[in-house]
């Protein structure tokens, strides 16, 4: 079997299938599209869902510059002839991508966008050759140059809409991939209102009566309110990630996804990539999440042992959920707790934010998760109105979980921990255990307690101190839990972890604890620590019991 080849370095439609690279066909979405009545629509997905493929995918199709027959043969849209006779390559298109819109103040910001449309305007500099007015050749030289105002930039789409549609003598396709990305930026940098006024101006003045497009097309991750943003434009249909509609544009579906694992001779790895990857409901149908699969599969073609990756935490920094964790303790709340546990919350989800509000409540948190793909429907509504919600997979448990375990080490570190300490070096097993109970009872409960857990979570409490911390280091005759170094006072503290299902398994297991303390002589090679205190710990749930030796 040839290697197939994945296109994880691009997401643009012509590259990759000039490139040759592994393509799964969407194109049957052109002729939906097309028979859409919507005359404008906005496509609202998690990222690395197949967004910007889509919008090239459309570019290629009915760009009447580009003669893409080619591009789209042996896809299913040669099917419907009708769509491509009448419409490939037969229309004018405008493709702007804002997803690099980005600037610590409004000015930077501002800057990229001009040289954004520059480069469109320069795209399109044919238009000069043309017989045009005076005040629009000045207009299109102004844009295709630094000199341009934020008027004219708000301006500029219409403007090149109409010059396209006289010069064609057709109406226009407009594609606008990552449309609220400059609000997210925006809106983390302290200038929300003036890049969202620039963008309202922006949007309307080419898609509200412009009788020059005969379509328009808008993908992001979030539904950002129509009265923020797309103020009167009433003919604009949105699909969500509650729309049946469109529910398999985008992401994989389960065909496609085991289509792909035979192509690349992984056909035993069905289970394992819809435990990780799969799991949300969108619409009626359940997706798997695109660019976690294919690199998925490209790491398990060059070596088919790899364990699973969270791809997802490699490719963003996952604020969102610690602002939930920071704004409303979601660390011991019983809905993130539920979530982690394989169950489903509730939750009142809206659908149209704005970004000014996002942090605002709880809901509004919730439903951000909910719409950047970090939770997905359990189903629509529960008798209270309410959207049932869960995690998709367990990529998202784990992120989940890490970062949970990153807000608790990051608010332990802020804490004095002294009394902890004391109790350690003063041989007190009981106030131990109480500490170390309370300092659980803080943390996420799980179904899955395992001894890493606890482990994780000692390390990560004892770690935040002034002392020297050794994980499974070798000690006598094996390698205790724990090592904890007091170098300035030469004391050792040694620890073995065991776990109980149950208080009635308390006693047999605290003794077996003691005795691999005992018979594998741990610290006793480290006898230049002038104190070693030794104990066995043994977690029941969310409860410790110390015992010194």
């Amino acid at each position: 079997m040839d290697r197939i080849k994945l296109p994880i370095s691009t997401a643009d439609f012509e590259r990759i299938r000039e490139g040759k690279f592994y393509y799964i066909d969407k194109t049957r979405i052109i002729s939906r599209i097309i028979s859409d009545d919507a005359d404008f629509i906005l496509f609202t997905r998690p990222r690395r869902f197949g967004k910007t493929t889509l919008q090239t995918m459309l570019r290629s199709f009915f760009d009447i510059r580009k003669n893409s027959a080619q591009l789209f043969s042996g896809l299913d849209i040669e099917k419907d002839e009708a769509a491509v006779n009448g419409w490939m390559n037969k229309y004018p298109v405008i493709y702007l991508s804002l997803k690099d819109i980005d600037g610590a103040t409004f000015e930077s910001a501002l800057y990229r966008f001009r040289e954004i449309i520059i480069e469109l305007f320069t795209a399109n500099s044919f238009i000069l050759d043309t017989e045009i007015s005076k005040s629009d050749r000045n207009l299109f030289m102004k844009l295709m140059s630094t000199d341009s105002s934020q008027d004219d930039i708000a301006g500029s789409l219409k403007f090149l809409v109409r010059l396209l549609c006289s010069h064609f003598g057709k109406q226009v396709i407009v594609l606008i991939d990552e449309y609220d990305v400059p609000l997210d930026k925006a809106n983390n940098n302290g200038y929300y209102p003036q890049m969202l006024l620039l963008l309202r101006s922006l949007f309307t003045s080419v898609l509200k009566d412009n009788p020059n497009v005969i379509k328009g097309i808008l993908t992001g991750c979030l539904r950002v309110s129509k009265e923020s943003i797309f103020t009167g434009l009433n003919n604009l249909c949105i699909y969500s990630l509650t729309s049946p509609s469109y529910s398999d544009a985008f992401g994989f579906t389960e065909k496609e996804v085991s289509k792909l694992l035979s192509d690349s001779g992984l056909e035993n790895k069905a289970k394992e990539i819809q435990n990780w990857y799969d799991g949300y409901r969108i619409g009626n149908d359940h997706i798997y999440a695109s660019w976690d699969v294919l690199s998925y599969v490209k790491d398990h073609i060059a070596n088919p042992d790899t364990p699973p990756k969270n791809y997802w935490a490699n490719t963003s920094g996952n604020e969102i959920i610690k602002k939930l964790i920071n704004e409303t303790n979601a660390a011991i709340s019983s809905e993130y707790t539920d979530l982690i546990n394989g169950k489903t919350i509730s939750r009142r989800i809206n659908e149209n934010l704005t970004y000014s509000d996002l942090y605002n409540s709880e809901d509004n948190l919730w439903s951000l998760l909910f719409e950047t793909g970090y939770i997905t429907l359990n189903g629509l509504y529960n008798e209270n109105g309410e959207t049932l919600l869960s995690l998709p997979n367990e990529e998202m448990k784990r992120l989940f979980i890490a970062s949970s375990d990153s807000w608790f080490r990051e608010s332990i570190s802020k804490e004095n921990l002294s009394g902890l300490f004391h109790a350690i070096w003063q041989d007190n097993p009981g106030k131990l255990s109480d500490l170390l109970s309370e300092y659980l009872f803080r943390t996420i409960s799980y179904n899955d307690y395992s001894e890493a857990y606890y482990h994780a979570f000692l390390a990560g409490l004892f770690s935040s101190s002034e002392y020297t911390v050794k994980s499974n280091m070798e000690s006598g005759n094996g390698r205790p839990d724990l090592l904890i170094m007091d170098m300035k006072r030469m004391r050792l503290a040694v620890f073995e972890f065991k776990i109980a299902k149950d208080i009635s398994e308390l006693e047999e297991t605290t003794q077996n604890a003691i005795a691999q303390i005992k018979t594998n002589e741990y610290g006793e090679d480290l006898s230049y620590f002038k104190e070693v205190h030794r104990y066995a710990i043994v977690f029941v749930k969310k409860k410790a019991f110390a015992t010194a030796i």
